[in-house]
């Protein structure tokens, strides 16, 4: 059996800006807080939705040993429509 690979990245760089009275990460970093609550799962939602509306790709959570909480890997695999 021949097997292509590539890669695709998305990575989000976040970050918040403060005014100068800001007192510091007092707060527990609700900004990001706010991330991981509710937007981060909109986005892994929409890129299994966006994957999974294509019916010759297959997609499974792929984790290779990075931290879960911080990286989303998947294996993304192509099935030609004669074998799926």
């Amino acid at each position: 059996m021949h097997r292509e690979e590539r890669e695709f990245s998305i990575v989000l760089h976040l970050s918040a800006a403060f005014d100068d009275d800001y007192d510091g990460d007092e707060d527990g970093y609700a900004w990001h807080e706010r991330f991981e609550q509710v937007l981060k799962p909109r986005l892994v939602a929409a890129v299994f939705d966006a994957l999974r509306a294509d019916p010759a790709f297959k997609v499974l959570s792929a984790p290779r040993g990075r931290d879960p909480e911080r990286v989303l890997e998947l294996d993304v695999v192509h099935q030609p429509r004669d074998s799926v």
